[in-house]
């Protein structure tokens, strides 16, 4: 510690004087983080207060002033011994985890063993403790600052990145020290319900946080379509106004916040279909705590014949990883083995034997089971929690399983030809936009031109590479976009976006046909593609001219406020925009939102063919 940077010498009798003060008139307010799903309790972060009394308006002001002084450190010292005793006069403190945040110009000076000795005093485990890395401050440049990480990791305090995505080394902080928990920053959460941008920023930092096994929080949450959209992203834990402000009194506090779960059980696009497939998986391992003796690790082994793995899980329930039965194999199997492992003498813990595995919440996704899984290195399978708490073991078999069924559902809703989402997912995601008024939603109908003429004059094989051609279209030109495509069935396809300017939308759905119109004329011969057309037969048998090939696309946007009815009634409106794009020189029609007229103008074609499609009746039938 001597190389350490100290903050400059000053006036001893007033640096004094001071912190006398400033021990006066401080005080900690705390924070909940809760579970996103749920609303149970994951921690709470420590939040300075006070500090006007004091003459600062900032707390980096209050940080700058005690380095000024000399007394940078000693400040730090009090703020953490009464951020702790304050979280640790909270019922069963121990079950939750304080979030504290370093202060980045005393980093180098940290030493845990001052830490250790507070939370003994009230009788919590270095566990409870979470320190935030603030990302505003560049804390890759310093060797010391690794030794510093590494030598809270060794005392099992956990770490999280601050401000993620507000600073100018979050990748390299997060590469070079990767941490247990990522705090997304207020400004990419502030409006990302009705922001595509900040909502694909936030989604790609929670994909690449996954991936390498770090859970993420969405901090500065104030409404429900804030909390709705990270959930969508995937975020696990929410802090926020939407959850509860700071509370200076802690009585106020609470273990869980069921305004979050209410939420959840309102939103219309809510689906659960994973749960019954992941639940059906579960290995009930029961795990031993990491205070265990190390005979009750071997007795447990000894007395399961079935499975070769043993969790192990802190005082509060938390998991922290696996025992391999291979690992101690060779020390129980060799001579005097397990007397040296059972010798008390030896010091050996549960710790000793303990290795990473990966862990996912319960409410998480198949797909986010599996990404966890394929992310670590040869894993035995996953630790699956509730409300961080151990609740289960997926093996690697189990695992794969579960995404076979996932699989073979998928199928089951899928176009058999395309593989695109098909009638049901459609259907859904339609009802959902109806009943999320308070966001924009572009959804487009698209049907060939021309194509029975085609069909019918080269045959469906042709027909089939039409219908691949525009499939693979649409992935290739809305996919990247998050786009929701779907493939109705024949010639019939459906699109939709939300929260994207309108222009924006437009201009796509223009070069998708475009394409589609230019690309489809090589799947004519050459004579019929000279001649614009082929010579084709109406219905009664007549002939007629058929016109080269094109898709036409009816786009209609809803807007916060309107009002469309039923699902029923929204493909009444659908069909009259088809007829209009159908019509178009460009193949596009543009429907105004709110276009209760044009459902009242249908109900004048009474022969033309609203409805045709079972077992989902709102999209238009072929013409």
């Amino acid at each position: 510690m001597n190389q350490c940077p100290q903050s400059p010498p000053g006036d001893v009798p007033a640096a004094e004087a001071w912190l006398a003060q400033a021990r006066a008139r401080l005080r900690y307010a705390l924070q909940p983080i809760v579970n996103i799903h749920t609303g149970c309790v994951y921690g709470y972060e420590a939040l300075l207060r006070g500090i006007d009394r004091l003459g600062f308006d900032t707390v980096p002001a209050l940080l700058e002033h005690a380095w000024r002084l000399g007394c940078a450190a000693a400040l730090d010292r009090e703020l953490r011994t009464l951020a702790i005793a304050s979280f640790a006069a909270l019922p069963e403190a121990s079950r939750y985890r304080l979030f504290f945040n370093l202060d980045p110009q005393l980093i180098e000076l940290e030493d845990p063993g001052h830490t250790l000795c507070l939370l003994e005093q009230h009788g919590l485990p270095p566990e409870a403790v979470c320190f935030e890395l603030s990302e505003r401050a560049d804390l890759t440049a310093s060797p010391r600052v690794a030794e510093v990480i590494a030598a809270y990791r060794r005392h099992r305090f956990h770490l999280a990145i601050d401000d993620f995505g507000s600073g100018y080394a979050g990748l390299r902080l997060l590469y070079e020290h990767p941490p247990e928990l990522l705090k997304i920053d207020r400004f990419f959460v502030s409006g990302i319900a009705d922001d595509h941008k900040k909502r694909l920023f936030v989604a790609s930092t929670v994909q690449l946080a996954h991936v390498m096994g770090i859970a993420v929080i969405a901090e500065g949450v104030e409404t429900e379509r804030e909390l709705l959209a990270c959930r969508e992203v995937g975020c696990d834990l929410v802090q926020g106004y939407l959850v509860a402000r700071p509370q200076t009194d802690h009585r106020a506090l609470r273990t869980r916040y069921g305004e979050i779960a209410r939420v959840n059980a309102s939103d219309r696009r809510r689906t659960d279909d994973d749960r019954s497939l992941i639940a059906a998986c579960i290995e009930p391992i029961r795990p031993l705590p990491v205070d265990a003796e190390v005979g009750a690790m071997i007795e447990t082994f000894r007395h399961d014949r079935v499975h070769h793995v043993l969790p192990v899980i802190d005082h509060a329930g938390r998991p922290l990883g696996l025992i391999h039965e291979a690992d101690i194999k060779d020390v129980l199997y060799s001579n005097y083995g397990r007397e040296l492992l059972l010798n008390r003498a030896f010091g050996r813990s549960l710790h000793d034997f303990l290795r990473p595995c990966p862990t996912v919440d319960i409410h998480d996704s198949a797909e986010r089971l599996l990404g966890a899984y394929c992310a670590d290195i040869n894993p035995a399978g996953l630790i699956l929690t509730r409300d961080a708490r151990y609740h289960g073991f997926i093996s690697a078999t189990a695992l794969l399983q579960l995404i076979e069924q996932k699989n073979l559902a998928a199928a089951r809703e899928q176009n058999p030809l395309t593989r695109l989402p098909g009638n049901n997912p459609v259907y859904a995601y339609v009802s959902g936009a109806l009943g999320e008024r308070h966001r924009t939603w572009h959804l487009v109908y698209l049907d060939f031109d021309n194509f029975k003429a085609f069909n019918d004059h080269y045959g469906f094989r042709r027909g089939d590479r039409a219908i691949l051609m525009f499939a693979e279209l649409l992935r290739k030109l809305l996919g990247p976009e998050h786009w929701f495509i779907g493939h109705i069935g024949g010639d019939d396809f459906f699109a939709g976006i939300a929260d994207v300017e309108s222009g924006a939308v437009v201009r796509r759905i223009e070069l998708l046909l475009a394409k589609f119109r230019s690309d489809v004329q090589s799947l004519y011969d050459p004579e019929d593609r000279a001649r614009g057309a082929i010579h084709a037969h109406h219905r009664d048998g007549t002939p007629r001219r058929a016109g080269l090939m094109r898709c036409s696309a009816a786009l209609l946007t809803i807007r916060p406020g309107d009002d469309h009815g039923s699902v029923e009634q929204l493909g009444q409106t659908i069909a009259e925009l088809k007829h209009r794009a159908k019509a178009s020189p460009s193949g596009l029609f543009v429907g105004p939102h709110g276009s209760r007229h044009l459902r009242g103008r249908h109900a004048k074609h009474p022969r033309r063919r609203r409805i045709g499609l079972l077992p989902n009746p709102y999209l238009p039938a072929l013409n």
